[in-house]
C-alpha cells in the first residue's frame, strides 16, 4: 500500500503537536535566540552600509569624489568595500552556522529518540 501524501501546507494532528512540543523545548528557544541576535545585527549593519553609501554618493558628492588614496575616491573605495564587507559577513555566518547546525542535530535527535 502506497503512502498518503498530504498537499502542501496541511499537517495532521501529530505533526502540529510535534512542531507545538519542539516550539516549547528550551533549547529550541535557545537555537532561535541566538540566531537572532547574531543575524538581526548583522543585518542591520550591512543595511545601514550599504545605503549610507548610496546617501553619500547621491546627496554629498563633494564628500563621494574627495581623494584617499592617490585617484581613489571615497566613492570608489565604498563600493569595493562593499564585496569586502558582504564576503566577511557571509565568512562570520558560515563559521557561526556550524555551531546552530549542532543544536539542530541535538534537538533533531531529542525529538527523533537518538534518531537524526
Amino acid at each position: 500500500m502506497a503512502e498518503q501524501t498530504l498537499p502542501r501546507g496541511t499537517q495532521t494532528s501529530d505533526t502540529a503537536q510535534e512542531w507545538q512540543a519542539i516550539e516549547r523545548d528550551p533549547d529550541f528557544k535557545q537555537l532561535v535566540q541566538e540566531k537572532r541576535s547574531f543575524i538581526l545585527p548583522l543585518t542591520i549593519f550591512f543595511i545601514v552600509f550599504y545605503f549610507g553609501f548610496l546617501v553619500i554618493v547621491g546627496y554629498f558628492p563633494s564628500v563621494a569624489n574627495a581623494e584617499v588614496l592617490g585617484h581613489v575616491n571615497v566613492a570608489y573605495l565604498l563600493a569595493l568595500l562593499q564585496f569586502v564587507v558582504a564576503w566577511a559577513l557571509m565568512a562570520l555566518y558560515v563559521r557561526r552556522a556550524n555551531g546552530f547546525d549542532a543544536m539542530v542535530d541535538r534537538i533533531v535527535k531529542k525529538f527523533r529518540g537518538g534518531k537524526a
